[in-house]
């Protein structure tokens, strides 16, 4: 359920109204909702005559490059800037580079169970499929207008976090307000096949190394991306390649697990069930959260071997005691 209340509305709208100079972030490796909830904002801003800049450190897909204000996104926050707004980062910490430039954030925007409310105002749904969802339902209490742009962006954070519609947190609010951005002027079908459809040459072949490297047992799926792999191909991205959600076609897989090697003894860790099981609460014991269904975790000084070794052991472990705590429920109790 929402945190929204008039009354924080209300200070959110007069905090964006009075600034001079909006920065809006999103968390490191950004998604399409990270990516399209700070564009459709900071568009949204600018449409009403604010100073806004969307910032992001990281490198970011190819596959976005076409949505409006991709082009003007700083690398950094802006000295003038005088309100921060972040939007789908759970936490502090997941603004990455950017936020160790800052001492606080003055509006968080998200949808996520885990988020820490870290903001000095907090607008949080839970129970919004998308940060975008929940941004494009909020526009018209923030004062601020819905154009094809604005409406763009915000469909694509949409359908990407959703995967088409296709998650089981899409929902009829989820649809109409879809209908709304569509009916703005988003092209549903072009943001349908740019982000979830088309790959790069280089992704395909990363695809080919990893399913290679698939590991089943006892309902969990896993594989790995590495650095050696990623450099052959030539793949410059710094996620999975969407390889995650290859695993998730498997049959009969409750949970699937990618390892993502990185530079400097980083490890990226993406979880995804297909049952009831929350990966949050795994991801949460590596410093990571998410959704109950999609979480994701960056494990610090260690190798692609440790890291393997530690997440598939407390992921399994937590796995069977699910599985024993769900089996001695009675059926029509049991989450779906």
């Amino acid at each position: 359920m929402p945190d929204t209340n008039d009354q924080t509305l209300a200070a959110a709208r007069n905090l964006l109204a009075s600034a001079r100079h909006v920065c809006v972030m999103s968390h490191h490796n950004p998604d399409g909702d990270a990516l399209g909830s700070m564009l459709g904002l900071t568009l949204a801003l600018q449409a009403a005559g604010i100073t806004a800049t969307a910032a992001l450190a990281d490198d970011i897909a190819s596959r976005f490059d076409t949505l409006p204000g991709r082009a003007a996104i700083s690398a950094s926050v802006p000295p003038s800037a005088d309100v921060l707004v972040a939007v789908d980062a759970a936490d502090f910490a997941r603004l990455g580079k950017l936020g160790a430039g800052i001492s606080q954030v003055h509006l968080n925007i998200d949808h996520h169970l885990s988020n820490t409310r870290y903001g000095n105002i907090n607008l949080i749904d839970t129970s919004s499929a998308a940060t975008a969802q929940y941004l494009a339902e909020l526009l018209p209490g923030l004062k601020l207008e819905l154009t094809t742009d604005v409406a763009t962006c915000l469909l694509a954070g949409i359908v990407t976090d959703t995967l088409g519609f296709r998650t089981a947190n899409t929902t009829p609010a989820t649809l109409s307000i879809s209908q709304q951005l569509i009916a703005a002027g988003a092209p549903l079908a072009d943001i349908y096949d740019r982000t979830l459809h088309r790959r790069s040459l280089a992704a395909l072949r990363l695809w080919g190394d990893s399913i290679q490297q698939i590991e089943q047992r006892d309902g969990l799926v896993h594989t790995s991306v590495t650095l050696a792999s990623k450099a052959t191909h030539g793949y410059g991205g710094t996620g999975d390649g969407d390889v995650v959600t290859l695993l998730t076609a498997l049959e009969n897989i409750d949970v699937a697990v990618v390892f993502v090697e990185h530079k400097g003894r980083e490890v990226k860790v993406s979880w995804r069930a297909n049952t009831g099981f929350n990966v949050a609460s795994v991801a949460a014991m590596f410093g990571g959260g998410g959704h109950a269904a999609a979480s994701g975790a960056n494990l610090l000084d260690t190798t692609l071997a440790d890291a393997r070794t530690l997440v598939l052991a407390r992921t399994s472990a937590a796995l069977r005691e699910w599985k024993q705590a769900t089996s001695q429920q009675p059926a029509g109790s049991r989450s779906s």
